[in-house]
């Protein structure tokens, strides 16, 4: 055969398989989360500094108490609870907590403080350190079950019995708490009849997918979120005459762990009268009661047993406030002589913030100094619009209360997150609410979609609804990467 004619023989062709394996992974998106989030947030964790995540610090101590069985914390200074760092952590702990707060002095990059950490090490001595321990307080992390914490708390065990230092234990423990929340959003992924795409690009947002490579609450709390509608909807979906379609036990455990995780999340009980025509909840009382009443008993406990800590100290404290002014006994009476002061203060932040709020719901990471570009926002926000869009299986009486009691849910748990807030953090004269930030409200997007999808009742093209969310969470990957790079060490 001639050199001519081999060069007009046809390559064989590679693109059979390639399709084949695409269209496969597009039948899985459980699949395509587990593997895109476990990619981009590793690169993410490797790239963010100890410390940087929002509030990350105190959640680290509480994780570092729970892992040393301090359950409910009783030693305090001053009346603040708190733990005892080893004198060796606390250097570390103290080194990057400072660092944290110097990232928008000029000429500063993690780059330097990471060499000056390495040097600082290296000239420690070997030897045991003989030093007190030191104490630290909680700055409100105290008030955070294990539900949170779960996965953290079993890498800091590993931790200890590795004698890890200080970066490699906060390490092994952010990835402990990816690889454990991204399962869970798989998970609800996996088991919703309707609206994957949706739940897909809900769980790789920025906000849910910062929330996972850090050490913190978010991650448990969008997780759980996820995991409560989903299987809600399947509960809905499926024949109520089969059994093996409605595991109560396990609607049950996850809105324990859903309730447990954040205090206002106590508002998506409200899911379970969902699942039930409205005829049938006098005849359904009990199996509402025993999916919801364990989250609402056990949080109630927990809250008294913690004596409804908040560290408001911090607020009061910092502004040289009463902190009469931010009990439970004396805000209450307030809110009796003034009824129309919080809910104009809630919408007046609502609407006030709005803006600030969307981005942040989007996500906004670090301690809300790392924006990403405007555009990302934008394009993120346009990419869900259609992963909404999906016609479900339900009459026209049953989507009228899906979205009824969806929209209930979202009121419910607006309403616990300023409340809380006013209580606790705002004072009485000031005419917004303190402390609200946008990335509370993520885990509330599956319901929006819900409301979407059981109102509009349309379906658009499913590759057209893969093809967003599959873009959104290429972008959204993307441009967390590029910001932790451009805030943290670009100098």
């Amino acid at each position: 055969m001639s050199e001519t004619a081999d060069l007009r023989t046809p390559a064989p062709s590679v693109t059979a398989p390639q399709l084949a394996w695409a269209r496969a992974m597009l039948a899985r998106p459980a699949a395509l989360l587990i593997v895109l989030s476990m990619l981009f947030g590793s690169a993410m964790i490797l790239l963010n500094p100890p410390l940087r995540g929002p509030d990350e610090p105190a959640h680290f101590l509480r994780v570092y108490a729970y892992a040393n069985g301090v359950i409910l914390p009783t030693t305090e200074v001053d009346g603040r609870k708190g733990i005892d760092l080893p004198a060796r952590l606390h250097d570390d702990y103290a080194f990057f907590r400072a660092r944290t707060e110097s990232i928008w002095t000029p000429g500063f990059s993690f780059s330097t403080a990471m060499n000056e950490h390495r040097i600082l090490r290296a000239v420690r001595p070997a030897q045991e350190d003989a030093r007190d321990p030191v104490f630290v307080p909680f700055e409100g992390s105290e008030s955070y079950t294990l539900a949170a914490y779960a996965p953290y708390v079993a890498a800091a065990l590993v931790a200890r019995v590795l004698d890890l230092e200080f970066v490699t234990s906060l390490t092994l423990q952010r990835f402990a708490g990816l690889a454990a929340f991204t399962a869970v959003a798989a998970y609800a992924v996996a088991v919703t009849p309707h609206l994957k795409w949706a739940f897909f690009l809900i769980a790789m947002l920025p906000a849910s997918l910062y929330g996972r490579a850090v050490v913190g609450a978010d991650g448990a709390a969008i997780g759980f979120a996820l995991v409560v509608v989903a299987l809600a909807l399947r509960a809905i979906t499926s024949p109520s005459r089969d059994p093996a379609w409605h595991p109560i036990w396990q609607r049950a455990l996850w809105m324990t762990l859903c309730v447990l995780a954040k205090p206002p999340q106590v508002a998506f009980i409200l899911l379970e009268p969902m699942i039930h025509r409205w005829r049938d909840w006098r005849t359904q009382w009990r199996t509402i009661l025993l999916v919801t009443a364990p989250g609402v008993v056990l949080t109630l406990l927990w809250i008294w047993a913690m004596d409804a800590e908040m560290a408001a100290w911090r607020v009061y404290a910092d502004e040289g406030r009463s902190p009469e002014h931010f009990s439970l006994g004396w805000k209450l009476s307030f809110m009796l002589q003034e009824p129309l002061h919080f809910p104009r203060a809630m919408f007046a932040t609502l609407f006030g913030e709005a803006f600030g709020l969307w981005r942040q719901l989007i996500g906004v990471l670090g301690w809300l100094d790392t924006h990403l570009h405007l555009g990302v926002y934008i394009l993120l926000s346009v990419l869900f619009l259609p992963t909404v869009f999906e016609r479900l299986s339900f009459d026209a009486a049953t989507r009228h209360r899906v979205a009824a009691c969806a929209a209930l849910v979202i009121a419910g748990y607006v309403t616990a997150v300023f409340l809380i807030l006013f209580i606790t953090w705002t004072p009485p004269e000031e005419p917004l609410v303190w402390g609200v930030q946008g990335r509370y409200f993520t885990g509330l997007l599956p319901l929006a979609g819900v409301i979407v999808a059981a109102l509009a009742n349309v379906s658009l093209p499913p590759r057209l609804i893969a093809g967003a969310a599959l873009l959104g969470a290429v972008i959204s990957g993307t441009a967390c990467i590029e910001g932790l790079w451009r805030v943290n060490w670009a100098g």
